[in-house]
């Protein structure tokens, strides 16, 4: 028989894909100000030059940043801070076109996991309109599996290595959750 645990809590990631770097820049302040201080940022990078699906809502040229906050969160609170991201993608759109994407996802030790309000057969349902999906599983030695739905960007640099720099801070958070709660 299994017994049910409460999973350590995880650590928040931001996507952000935009065409006004000022626009970032807000965006990144609204976000401090929703889930606190971030602790690293990726580089930023052409998105329009990996994939063109966005192009026809946001523009040619989209780029793509990801936020990496400080304090683990609580696995259950993905689908909270996705529906703050819709809000904000609503507030900032023009004419019913987003000018900015937020995907906010978790990253922990073995995955790292998207959340989205589109239904697939590989995404699990959370509530309130929120799927999940794993989008990478990590391996030994700083492996990267790839799932057959994995975006693509993030199989690429930047964002591959930065992903992994994360896990290494998370790794060092971890611990200290695990010490302070005696385990």
């Amino acid at each position: 028989m299994s017994v049910l645990q409460i999973p350590v809590p995880a650590n928040l990631t931001v996507s952000v894909m935009y065409l006004n770097d000022h626009l970032c820049f807000e965006i990144r302040s609204i976000l401090e100000k929703m889930s606190g201080d971030i602790d690293a940022v990726s580089p930023s990078y052409s998105f329009s030059d990996i994939s063109p699906y966005y192009d026809p809502e946001m523009g040619t040229g989209v780029k793509k940043i990801i936020f990496s906050f400080k304090e683990p969160v609580e696995r259950e609170k993905l689908v909270d801070i996705k529906l703050k991201c819709v809000d904000l993608e609503e507030k900032y759109s023009v004419n019913g076109k987003r000018t900015v994407n937020l995907d906010p996802g978790l990253l922990s030790l073995e995955n790292f996991i998207l959340a989205t309000g589109k239904n697939f057969s590989h995404r699990i349902y959370l509530g309130k309109g929120v799927f999940a999906e794993v989008t990478l599983m990590f391996g030994k030695k700083g492996v990267v599996k790839e799932l057959p739905w994995t975006y693509r960007d993030y199989l690429y640099e930047p964002a591959r290595s930065f992903l992994l720099e994360v896990r290494e801070i998370y790794r060092v958070k971890r611990e200290k959750i695990l010490k302070n709660n005696g385990i």
